[in-house]
């Protein structure tokens, strides 16, 4: 699919000279990042982050000190407490900080998860009623509940607080906010805490600090600096803290949100501590994935560890990731990594039968060129449903939403979008023909109300998208950092972009366009000439560059071609070597093609 480059605008000579001291390269991708140029401060934060320095502190939450203070209660008086958390791996991680931080103070601690097929996302009235019955004080939830305000109710009916931890989309309406005892939320009611875009982990984490620096109460106080170690030793709780930043840098790539601010210290040092990681079952699950030699990075956890937890839920139920996480003993964890390696397998075949089966439903709405996918199937596994509309959505550029009656009879959807159609708020404004819906502009999911009939919720979807998309908003967009020259790309130029790193959503892998680059040569690589490689002269400057899946262009380019390409800077390792690697992103023709030989006789040559 063609795409419509952006050329982001280029930073005046005016700035460049009011900031001598920066770098014009570093100055031009700190403005496109948003990272203001005046803010000595938050260009430090973002290029040099500090966790002493940067980190913010929890109780800039409005309900902290309640909500700690609840707790801490709890624990005093020996009351049953329930983590319910999602069953994703935000909400594995999230959870699982939540449960390493509590079981210290207190043996009366339970997890709970739903079963993603047959429960699906949210507070459920069933377990909150099973949770009761099982003398639950105190639940916390974590990466759900903001939109559970019935479901929160009933839990205090029972004789039960709610703490909420979550991130996602806060209704727009005070009176449908859940009454919970406290909500740590960063987005709700105008909290006053600075940084808005935390994940589900990220919530629990801040929870989790305000209970280790809680100083207003002198006995907790008194009973933190007794509590020990595996070892019997007494805890250094702010190294412990830090060594929870394994999960927590987990959860915040996996759920794609923004890689600024307070995410990216998360991710930056628990890349750190992730690398060097305590966890048995983390450490067994590197092992059956064969990375346990390499260097864990944002790819690593995204295509390695991620789609493995995720699998658990996805094929089974999600408290198997949670015990891999928390499991301490090697040959248990061994066996939970062999298991959900093996539901990885099984989760990536189902994916694909399930893609063919939605796209060959949607054949006519694909050949009409239609704004929004909807499609329903009666098989379908909601377990990966969200994948495939994933899948879909990328290859077509369409919002897609994917709804199942693979649970007797009770139908679910979910969604995944891109510019212009806010999920969540869509959902909220269907809200009457659902039991529970949530989830970011990007992604989320909904059940729908037994009797609704599913063909008019399709066409009200269909119908809002008509109304929201626009034409643009259906041509993928490919922004582009800066325009440069073949001759920059040096190593020097390198580590001034792993300054950067880590890269991820809100902070993507530069972009840079070469235009008027002259083929010297091409080849296909790869089985059927798959990919590309070209070697490319610019300025008689020449270059090697590689494109996945770039195959086709062998039949649209010769040599002599001139080509405009946009492209990454990578490094690439062979038999002991390391060079720079130019891969592309996406290339055209040049407007104005000029044969290598005219080129040459124009230039002087």
């Amino acid at each position: 699919m063609e795409k419509r480059w952006i050329l982001a605008q280029k930073v005046d000579e005016e700035t460049r000279n009011t900031y001598p001291h920066i770098d014009p390269f570093i100055l031009q991708l700190l403005a496109n990042r948003n990272i203001s140029i005046e803010n000595e401060g938050a260009i430090r934060a973002f290029l040099e982050p500090d966790y002493a320095r940067d980190v913010h502190d929890p109780y800039l939450f409005d309900d902290m000190q309640r909500a700690v203070a609840r707790i801490i209660r709890a624990i005093k008086e020996k009351e049953k407490i329930t983590i319910y958390g999602d069953y994703d791996v935000d909400g594995v991680c999230g959870s699982t900080v939540l449960y390493e931080v509590l079981s210290l103070f207190t043996d009366r601690i339970h997890v709970h998860m739903n079963h993603r097929e047959k429960a699906g996302y949210g507070l459920q009235m069933d377990a909150i009623k099973e949770l009761a019955a099982d003398e639950t004080a105190l639940i916390i939830t974590n990466d759900h509940g903001i939109s559970n305000k019935e479901q929160v109710a009933y839990a205090h009916d029972l004789g039960m607080d709610v703490i909420i931890t979550d991130h996602h989309h806060v209704p727009e309406k005070e009176e449908d906010i859940p009454s919970a005892y406290a909500i740590i939320h960063p987005r709700v009611r105008a909290d006053r805490y600075p940084f808005k875009h935390l994940a589900g982990a990220g919530t629990a984490f801040k929870l989790v600090q305000g209970i280790i620096r809680a100083d207003f109460d002198s006995d907790f106080s008194e009973k933190k600096k007794n509590v020990t170690d595996d070892t019997g030793k007494p805890i250094h709780w702010e190294g412990f803290e830090k060594w929870l930043l394994d999960a927590v840098c987990m959860a915040t790539i996996c759920d794609c949100v923004p890689l600024i601010g307070e995410n990216r210290l998360f991710v930056r040092y628990g890349l750190i501590v992730l690398n060097k990681t305590k966890r048995s079952g983390l450490q067994k699950l590197l092992t059956v994935a064969n990375i346990s030699d390499k260097k864990i990075t944002t790819q690593t956890i995204n295509f390695a560890l991620g789609p493995r937890i995720n699998a658990a839920s996805r094929m089974t139920h999600g408290t198997i990731a949670f015990f891999l996480m928390t499991e301490k003993d090697p040959q248990r964890a061994a066996v939970l990594a062999e298991r959900l390696d093996r539901s990885n397998v099984e989760r990536r075949k189902a994916t694909d039968r399930v893609v063919a089966a939605v796209e060959e439903q949607l054949r006519e709405d694909i050949c009409a060129d239609k704004k929004i996918f909807v499609a329903i199937g009666d098989d379908w596994p909601l377990g990966i449903l969200g994948l495939v509309a994933g899948k879909i959505s990328s290859k077509y550029h369409r919002p897609v939403i994917l709804m199942t009656r693979a649970h007797e009879g009770h139908v679910a959807g979910t969604g995944r979008s891109m510019n212009g159609f806010h999920l969540a708020r869509v959902f909220e404004k269907l809200s009457h023909f659902f039991d529970r819906y949530g989830g970011h502009e990007a992604a989320g999911g909904f059940a729908v109300t037994d009797g609704v009939d599913c063909e008019e919720v399709k066409r009200e979807l269909q119908r809002l998208g008509d109304e929201m998309i626009q034409d643009n908003d259906r041509i993928p967009v490919l922004s582009i950092d800066a325009e440069v020259k073949l001759s920059q790309f040096t190593w020097n130029f390198f580590e001034q972009l792993e300054k950067f790193e880590p890269f991820g959503n809100g902070n993507p892998k530069p972009l840079f366009l070469i235009s008027d680059i002259h083929v010297l040569g091409m080849q296909g690589v790869g089985k059927e000439n798959k990919h590309l490689r070209l070697t490319v002269q610019q300025d008689g400057i020449q270059k090697k560059l590689i494109g996945f899946s770039f195959g086709s262009w062998l039949e649209k380019i010769q040599t002599g071609s001139s080509i405009d390409v946009v492209v990454e800077l990578d490094t690439n390792e062979w038999n002991g070597t390391k060079e720079l690697q130019l891969k592309i992103i996406d290339l055209r023709l040049s407007k104005n093609v000029i044969p290598v030989r005219l080129r040459q006789l124009v230039d002087g040559g």
